[in-house]
C-alpha cells in the first residue's frame, strides 16, 4: 500500500518513510545514472528527538538525515526551500523545508549525493550511522571554556549559529620548526660588477669613442685608469715612426711652391 503524506507522527515514521522512497525509487529515479543498483532503501536509526523524530534516509541516489514533526502544535513550519537551523548536541545544523506528493512536509539535510562510490549497502548504512551519532554526540570540549575559539558564518537572517568550539593551540616546538619553504638566501655580487648591463655597453662604446677621437692621448689614460684590455699588446716595434711636425710642414710647403 502507498503512503499518504502525513503532518506528524505519533509513533517512529521509519515505515513510512521506507515505502515512501521505495516508491518515488521506482516512478521516478529508475534507469537514471545517478543510481547506485547495489544500494536499496533504508531508514537507519529514527529515534525522538523532543516531540519530533530524527533519523537518517538511505537511498540508492543519495544519503540524507531527516526531521520528521511529531507533535503538530509545537512544529516550527518553515517555507518549503527555506533554511531551518536544528539544535543538536554538536551544534547548529542547516536542515531544507522540503515537500513531496508522497512523503508530504519534512525538513532534509543532504549527507551524501551521489553515493555511487559506496561498494555496498552495509558500507552505506554505516556511513548513516556513524554521521547520525556524530551529529548527536556532545562535543568533549566544553563550550564556556575561554580558550576555545568558535566561528561559523551567520544564517540567512543574519542570526549566529551555535557551533562546536575548537581549541586552537600552537605546537610546542613551533619556534623551532623550519619554514617549509626555506628563503632564497641574497645574491653576493662582487665589487667588479657593481654595473647594470646599460653600463657595461656605455662604457665600452665611449672607450672607442675616446680611442677614435685622440688615440695617443687615450692610451695614456687608459693605461693610468685601467681600462686597456689585459690581451691589448704594445705597437709592433718594426712599426714605421711617425713623421716630425716640423719636417712633414716643409714637405708640405716646398710641394705647394712652384
Amino acid at each position: 500500500m502507498d503512503p499518504k503524506p502525513r503532518a506528524s507522527f505519533a509513533e517512529s515514521p521509519t515505515v513510512f518513510f521506507e515505502e515512501g522512497m521505495r516508491r518515488i525509487a521506482r516512478e521516478r529515479m529508475a534507469g537514471l545514472p545517478i543510481v547506485n543498483p547495489k544500494i536499496d532503501v533504508r531508514a537507519v536509526d529514527f529515534r525522538r528527538w523532543g516531540n519530533d523524530w530524527i533519523g537518517v534516509m538511505v537511498t540508492p541516489w543519495s544519503i540524507a538525515a531527516v526531521y520528521v514533526c511529531g507533535v503538530a502544535e509545537s512544529w516550527v513550519e518553515v517555507p518549503v526551500g527555506k533554511v531551518r537551523l536544528i539544535e543538536l548536541p554538536a551544534g547548529d545544523f542547516p536542515f531544507i523545508s522540503v515537500e513531496d506528493p508522497i512523503l508530504g512536509r519534512f525538513l532534509s539535510l543532504p549527507l551524501k549525493s551521489p553515493v555511487l562510490d559506496m561498494a555496498d549497502q552495509e558500507t552505506a548504512d554505516e556511513f548513516a550511522r556513524v554521521a547520525l551519532k556524530t551529529m548527536l554526540t556532545t562535543s568533549s570540549i566544553p563550550e564556556d571554556d575561554e580558550d576555545a575559539t568558535a566561528w561559523a558564518p551567520p544564517a540567512a537572517d543574519g542570526t549566529l549559529r551555535r557551533v562546536i568550539p575548537i581549541k586552537v593551540e600552537p605546537p610546542k616546538n613551533y619556534l623551532e620548526t623550519p619554514a617549509l619553504t626555506p628563503r632564497p638566501e641574497p645574491k653576493k655580487i662582487d665589487e667588479n660588477e657593481k654595473f647594470s648591463r646599460r653600463d657595461f655597453f656605455g662604457r665600452g662604446r665611449r672607450w672607442v669613442e675616446k680611442k677614435a677621437e685622440a688615440p695617443e692621448k687615450h692610451h695614456l689614460e687608459a693605461a693610468r685608469a685601467g681600462e686597456l684590455p689585459t690581451e691589448a699588446k704594445a705597437p709592433d716595434a718594426a712599426a714605421p715612426a711617425l713623421e716630425p711636425q716640423a719636417d712633414a710642414a716643409q714637405s708640405a710647403e716646398g710641394r705647394t711652391k712652384p
